[in-house]
């Protein structure tokens, strides 16, 4: 009885008859021949479907490995979560919360009288808020190599002097002493807050693109070495410095001396921390005090009489709120020293709201001074209402969020990796704890009223957003820019490389 021929599924499997047998020599040729082109197939096909290293075998009994987007984008985030920094992110939305509670407590009789809704001003600062945390979001999860690119330090400084001339030429606000705001359509933004957070990025982008051409040797030097201290000076302080500084006096000529200040103070740090040379420093702040004087001298003695006069007069709010913080009893009960005792009520009431909170304050919702006795109560004036309310205890709890903050963001900045992330964390963190400075100052009449808001408390939509922002940049700094994520991306290249890992 002839013996049957069995098939295999799997060409040239070992134990399977061969095909030739019983059959022409031709006829087992060719069976041959389509048995190994067949095996040919199915192996590249295995090797593609079932990955590298697997055989036919393999791949019949484990499913292929399928590759999708759904994967590679939760891997992702599943990536930029374990790297994110969480107590910086928890800090950010406690104090939110926080100031969310306090601006409601502190706005509603003023947003009732103006709008007849006590909430008003709460419902707008949560779409700000909520806006600002999705910006700080997309900005923290942004590698912080990415905003270190040429073309974004460029835009950054073109924005800020661009916003800072047309706030000039366009702006609002007049009423309130200076042109502080300018109209987007149906938009109105505060330009100074966008224009503080633009420059830090400018300043670090040109002090980054100085150190790597500096490390490539694209820099010539002179022979000289007079022409190589000036040409060193130049580059390193003179131009980045000088180009904020002009930034900075456009903010001046609107007038709005407390931004010019705030700019002045980061710009400042940032130049600290940028690991520009001191003898840089030296001559190029004599070359521009002088160059600076010199220009001023002989503009001022160019310009007519009439219009240094209307001039001045733009400061004349200025010079007021100096003259009220420096004013005695004396002075106030005089008429011919030109200031009355209700020049100084706003700045008084807000003082003694300060006063009257005692040890535990008077209750949240109870304060007094809301009513109409303190101007801009959810703006410059918060923190006098909030101790009113709270009392020392609540205002220790502010102060001591805040300095949590500030450790946590201290540490990001002393575990920069490189130039442009220290620059860029040093800068934010400044503008951030800059204003809160100014702000507690002047309600305690350490300084005269500026006009500033207490970041992440205050009313304020461009300012809350704008700050936001900033502290995003610092959680991308934490994420991508310090020491320790360098080492934790070499640790995790090494674990690649090993077997069986």
């Amino acid at each position: 009885m002839p013996e049957k021929t069995r098939h295999s599924i799997i060409p040239d499997m070992p134990g399977a008859k061969p095909a030739g047998k019983g059959k022409s020599p031709a006829a087992a040729g060719s069976m041959k021949e389509h048995s190994q082109a067949a095996a040919d197939s199915g192996n590249d096909h295995s090797r593609t479907a079932a990955g590298p290293g697997k055989t036919d075998y393999d791949s019949l009994i484990d499913p292929p490995v399928k590759h999708g987007i759904e994967g590679v984008n939760a891997a992702a985030i599943g990536k930029a979560v374990r790297t994110s920094n969480i107590p910086m992110i928890l800090m950010i939305f406690v104090l939110l919360v926080f100031g969310l509670i306090i601006l409601y407590s502190v706005s509603g009789p003023d947003a009732y009288g103006q709008f007849q809704d006590s909430a008003w001003f709460l419902t707008r600062q949560i779409r700000f808020t909520v806006a600002g945390l999705v910006a700080m979001f997309i900005v923290s999860f942004i590698p912080i190599d990415f905003f270190r690119q040429k073309w974004i330090a460029i835009a950054a400084y073109i924005l800020s002097l661009g916003l800072a001339f047309a706030t000039i030429a366009f702006g609002v606000g007049r009423e309130h002493g200076a042109s502080r705001w300018i109209n987007i359509g149906p938009v109105q933004l505060q330009s100074s807050e966008i224009i503080k957070v633009a420059l830090i990025v400018a300043f670090a982008g040109y002090r980054s693109s100085i150190a790597r051409l500096r490390s490539e040797g694209k820099i010539r030097q002179p022979k000289s070495d007079l022409m190589k201290i000036l040409k060193n000076t130049m580059i390193d302080f003179i131009i980045p410095v000088g180009l904020c500084v002009l930034v900075d006096v456009v903010i001046l000529l609107q007038p709005h001396l407390s931004c010019f200040i705030i700019v002045a103070a980061v710009i400042f740090m940032c130049a600290l921390t940028s690991e520009i040379p001191f003898r840089s420093w030296a001559i190029g702040m004599f070359i521009m005090i002088l160059v600076g004087g010199t220009l001023g001298a002989v503009v001022l003695a160019m310009t007519p009489a009439e219009k240094r006069e209307r001039f001045m007069n733009n400061y004349a709010h200025v010079f007021k709120r100096i003259a009220i913080f420096t004013a005695d009893d004396e002075e106030l009960d005089n008429e011919e020293e030109g200031l009355t005792r209700d020049d100084t009520r706003q700045v008084d009431n807000a003082h003694n709201a300060l006063g009257s909170g005692g040890m535990w304050g008077v209750g949240l919702g109870n304060s007094r001074s809301k009513y109409n006795y303190v101007s801009e109560a959810q703006n410059d004036y918060i923190f006098s209402i909030y101790i009113e309310e709270t009392g020392f205890i609540g205002g220790v709890v502010l102060m001591l969020m805040y300095l949590i903050m500030f450790c946590m963001c201290f540490i990001v900045c002393w575990k920069a990796k490189d130039v442009f992330s220290r620059t860029i964390a040093t800068g934010c963190t400044a503008l951030i704890f800059v204003e809160v400075l100014m702000n507690i100052s002047v309600e305690l009449q350490v300084i005269p009223a500026t006009g500033v808001t207490l970041p992440f408390i205050s009313y304020g939509g461009t300012a809350q957003v704008s700050l936001l922002i900033a502290y995003g940049l610092i959680l991308s700094v934490s994420r991508s820019g310090t020491l320790q994520s360098e080492k934790k991306k070499a640790l995790a290249s090494r674990k690649a490389l090993k077997p069986g890992v």
